[in-house]
């Protein structure tokens, strides 16, 4: 999967870790985009720690809609994805987009 863009937005706190939210587009304006989120590892590293296919539609999706699942949790595919193989993690990939690491890092520092 190519990365077209990749944004980061805000810190938030997942299972009582902060972590930096990264905002990914594929470039595949079918293809949903996704929410990388990112945690400071034990050994002072980043790890990737959930990714969210967010298929959410401002136009539908401004209230709370039942009929549609905009969020699904993808996780387990993309670090399986990482397991098979390839030109490195999905999540490496998102980091060295850019400046996403440095700005990664600096928002969780800025949080601690």
């Amino acid at each position: 999967m190519d990365i077209a863009d990749a944004r980061v937005r805000r810190t938030v706190n997942l299972d009582g870790r902060p972590c930096a939210e990264v905002e990914v587009a594929t470039g595949d304006d079918r293809a949903a985009t996704l929410l990388v989120y990112f945690a400071q590892a034990a050994d002072g590293g980043l790890e990737m720690v959930r990714v969210i296919e967010n298929d959410a539609d401002r136009e539908i999706d401004w209230y709370d809609n039942p009929l549609h699942q905009a969020a699904i949790d993808r996780t387990d595919a993309y670090r399986s994805a990482a397991a098979a193989g390839g030109s490195g993690s999905f999540g490496e990939r998102v980091l060295n987009f850019g400046s996403v690491r440095e700005e990664v890092m600096r928002l969780l520092e800025r949080n601690r």
